[in-house]
């Protein structure tokens, strides 16, 4: 009976110890991504160098478990190898900027490893609308390109006080291209942020 009481004891602080202080919360992130996947379709797409970066704003509610939304912006300027078999130079690498909206839907937890310290995993869905293509010579545009990408993403963020650092792992449910088969884009984000 006294090892019971123990038990239970220690739950209840761990549970009181894991509830957030305020049942909304609010912050931003800043992150970049790695793609996994650089064949963006079979007929010769290659993405060989990506530099990137999305920051935005996110919303929490609940305590031990909490729905979050977020509105935010992704960049991206890829350098692309394409093969064009009427062209006589074979292989064109040309670079691309993309530009995206973001909004995050997830659901989160919330696991306390000290005070101050404390695990959120998290997972959900990314809507990106496509905003602008800059020009190119490849023929990536509005019309050729997925304009809006849906994303399922999972990861976890690690809190220190109202500091954030995130890994999570991207996959888009679509093609890259509207009307070519080829590999969804696959990406890992690392992200820091601030929780307020």
């Amino acid at each position: 009976m006294k090892k019971l009481t123990i038990i239970l004891a220690c739950l209840l602080t761990f549970a009181t110890a894991g509830a957030q202080d305020n049942w909304y919360q609010y912050g931003f992130k800043i992150g970049t991504s790695f793609p996994t996947a650089r064949d963006y379709s079979y007929e010769g797409h290659y993405l060989s160098g990506l530099a990137n970066a999305d920051f935005g704003i996110f919303f929490r509610a609940g305590k031990y478990v909490y729905g979050e939304v977020g509105f935010g912006y992704a960049f991206f300027r890829g350098d692309y190898n394409f093969y064009a078999a009427i062209d006589s130079l074979g292989y064109r690498d040309e670079r691309a900027s993309l530009h995206y909206l973001q909004i995050p839907i997830k659901i989160a937890g919330y696991v306390p490893l000290s005070r101050s310290v404390s695990l959120i995993p998290q997972a959900g869905i990314i809507y990106q609308p496509l905003v602008n293509v800059s020009d190119n010579s490849i023929n990536f545009n509005k019309n050729t390109l997925t304009n809006h990408p849906l994303l399922l993403t999972g990861g976890i963020d690690f809190k220190f006080g109202p500091i954030i650092i995130g890994v999570n792992y991207r996959y888009q449910l679509q093609n890259f291209f509207q009307n070519k088969d080829g590999k969804h884009p696959q990406f890992i984000n690392i992200c820091a942020g601030v929780q307020l």
